[in-house]
């Protein structure tokens, strides 16, 4: 009786904490998952998020993504926040990148027609988010020519331990994770490693234009290794600050590592994107 009771306040509190988020999702294609959320927020500042998932699983959705959101953004607070949602799974490559182009399009075309700022546009992403969120900074930043270009260039980008160099991590996955190696599961056979790492990684699409770049990356991360970090910030400082957790893993940061990244970060904000 008691442990039903419990259940029912838990999913009371749960249900009333959703009914209470204002979001509106907005369609970019015709797949269930081409679609994005809006939080609007109390200023004209935007934040554009990524979830993670190795690009075969997860969703914009999943409560764990939103925790890690909030524990750096709130919803609903200052920052109008768009939260990408993709195509992932297996054999799906290069599905969820080319998805966060024509994602990111659309959010720039709702960022004019809501009167929101253009100037204060930043990309943010955790693990295979981080990597949706240098490409497509880099990707619209740069003198590329591809379909879903948008018309903002990101101001900034917040990379959390995102995958620089695709054939690289699936060498290190390959000899340090085999069973749980995410790239190759992402790459479908009628694609190779070295063709979808050529198109895909950042670490190939770096220009004298690229946004600046905030790289939070435990030393110890056994999924994304910390040379990734390394690479960014050896190619385009002093465009690029990076933030080690020596020892960290992959997220697993203590809470008081939370609350030195997030204090780095509102910092990096204020200084160099929100100085208006």
């Amino acid at each position: 009786m008691k442990l039903g009771l419990i259940y029912f306040l838990c999913f009371f509190v749960f249900s009333s904490l959703v009914s209470s988020v204002e979001i509106e999702e907005l369609s970019y294609g015709d797949h269930e998952k081409q679609k994005v959320d809006f939080y609007p927020g109390s200023s004209d500042k935007v934040l554009v998020w990524i979830h993670g998932g190795g690009w075969i699983f997860s969703g914009k959705r999943e409560t764990r993504w939103i925790r890690r959101l909030e524990r750096y953004f709130k919803v609903n607070d200052e920052v109008n926040i768009f939260s990408i949602g993709y195509r992932y799974g297996r054999n799906t490559a290069p599905q969820a990148a080319e998805d966060t182009l024509c994602a990111y399009q659309l959010i720039s075309e709702e960022i004019i027609r809501r009167g929101l700022s253009t100037e204060d546009v930043t990309l943010m992403g955790l693990s295979a988010g981080g990597h949706l969120a240098l490409f497509a900074g880099f990707k619209n930043s740069g003198d590329f020519e591809f379909s879903c270009k948008a018309t903002i260039v990101p101001k900034a980008i917040i990379n959390f331990f995102g995958i620089v160099d695709i054939e690289d991590n699936f060498n290190f996955l390959k000899e340090n994770r085999p069973f749980l190696n995410y790239i190759n599961i992402w790459i479908p056979p009628n694609k190779t490693i070295q063709e979808i790492s050529e198109q895909y990684s950042p670490i190939e699409m770096i220009h004298k234009e690229v946004p600046k770049v905030i790289t939070v990356h435990g030393t110890d991360d056994t999924l994304v290794p910390y040379k990734h970090a390394l690479m960014l910030d050896d190619v385009l400082k002093p465009r690029h600050i990076l933030i080690t957790v020596d020892g960290g893993e992959h997220w697993r940061f203590s809470d008081q590592e939370h609350l030195e990244i997030k204090k780095q970060i509102d910092e990096f904000m204020k200084k160099e994107v929100w100085i208006n």
